[in-house]
C-alpha cells in the first residue's frame, strides 16, 4: 500500500469538519494559521483532482463535526478562540445542500460541543462528547465531556442519549457491525493529560454502551479514521509523545500495521470516496503549523 500526493486544499486547516456527498469530499471551517477560525468551504473532486470554493458557513468556527444524511450535510457545534485566549463553544447546527450550494438552519444541539465525534446509522446522527462547555482555559486542562445526543430521523429534534462511559474530546466515531466505535481522544484527569487508546461501543438500538474487545494500536487524540472497502483504517493523531505518522487497518480480528504516512498528522480528515482513501489537512509534526496537504492511500 502506497501513499500518493494529490492536489492540496486551497486553505490549510486543522480541526475542520468533513463529509462525503455525491462522490466528492467537502471540508468546512476549521482553524487556519495562528488557529484563526475559518468559515470557508471547499469541495474536492477525486476524478479531476481539483478543489473548488463553495458558499462559506454563516459563522467562522473550528472543532466542528459533520454528517451526511440524504441530500444534506449537517455541520455541528465547534467554536472559536477569543482574543483573550479563552474559548467560545457553540450549539449551532447548519445544514448544507451540496446540489444547490446553499445553507439552511437546522435544530440546535442540546449542549455545546467542540471537537466531538459524529456517526450516522439508519439516517440518524449520533454525536459523542467533545470539550467540556465550561473548560475555557484550553485543552490541556479540560476534563472533557461525556454528553451524547441523537438527531432523529427527519432532522427535527435532538434527544439526549446515554453518556459515554469515558469523557473525551478529539475522538473518532465509526459505525461497525457491533455498534458505533468511539475511538481514542483525550482528556485531563488525575492531574495529567491523557491520550487514549480506548474503544467504547454504542448500541444504537439498545441505547447502551459497552467496551470493545480491542483497543487502538496506539493512543491517539485527533486520530484519523474511516471505513474503506470493508475495512476500518486509522492514522496519525497525538500519542502523548508527539504527532504520529502511523497507519493501520482492522482486519476483523487484529490490527494490521501498514507503511507510515510521509509525516505525522493530527486533527484532519480521513474519508473514503469511491475507490479512494483520502487523508486531508491537519497539523504537522511541530504541532503549530497547519497544512492543506492531501494524500491518496492505495
Amino acid at each position: 500500500m502506497r501513499v500518493h500526493t494529490a492536489a492540496p486544499m486551497r486553505h490549510p486547516r486543522s480541526h475542520f469538519g468533513s463529509a462525503v456527498h455525491g462522490g466528492k469530499l467537502y471540508v468546512f471551517g476549521g482553524g487556519g494559521e495562528n488557529f484563526q477560525s475559518l468559515d470557508s468551504v471547499e469541495v474536492y473532486d477525486p476524478g479531476a483532482d481539483r478543489w473548488k470554493e463553495r458558499t462559506p458557513m454563516t459563522a467562522s468556527r473550528s472543532g466542528i463535526a459533520c454528517a451526511t444524511v440524504g441530500d444534506r450535510i449537517y455541520v455541528m457545534g465547534g467554536g472559536f478562540k477569543r482574543p483573550d485566549g479563552s474559548f467560545d463553544f457553540k450549539s449551532i447546527v447548519e445544514a448544507y445542500l451540496p446540489a444547490e450550494d446553499r445553507w439552511e438552519p437546522a435544530p440546535s444541539l442540546l449542549m455545546r460541543h467542540d471537537a466531538p465525534a459524529a456517526a450516522v446509522v439508519d439516517d440518524e446522527i449520533f454525536l459523542f462528547g467533545g470539550h467540556h462547555p465550561d473548560a475555557e482555559g484550553g485543552p490541556l486542562t479540560d476534563p472533557a465531556f461525556d454528553f451524547c445526543e441523537r438527531l432523529e430521523k427527519g432532522g427535527r429534534q435532538w434527544r439526549e442519549i446515554a453518556p459515554m462511559p469515558t469523557a473525551r474530546f478529539s475522538l473518532c466515531a465509526v459505525p461497525m457491525p457491533d455498534g458505533i466505535w468511539a475511538m481514542g481522544g483525550g482528556a485531563f484527569r488525575d492531574g495529567t493529560f491523557n491520550n487514549l487508546d480506548l474503544i467504547e461501543v454504542y448500541d444504537p438500538l439498545g441505547g447502551v454502551w459497552g467496551l470493545s474487545r480491542t483497543r487502538l494500536p496506539w493512543a491517539a487524540a485527533g486520530l484519523y479514521a474511516a471505513l474503506h472497502n470493508g475495512h476500518l483504517y486509522v492514522a496519525g493523531g497525538n500519542d502523548g509523545n508527539g504527532i504520529s505518522s502511523r497507519l493501520a487497518r482492522w482486519t476483523g480480528a487484529t490490527w494490521e500495521k501498514l507503511p507510515d504516512l510521509p509525516e505525522g498528522r493530527v486533527m484532519g480528515a480521513m474519508v473514503s470516496v469511491g475507490d479512494a482513501l483520502l487523508i486531508a489537512g491537519g497539523r504537522t509534526p511541530d504541532g503549530k503549523s497547519v497544512t492543506g496537504t492531501m494524500w491518496r492511500v492505495g
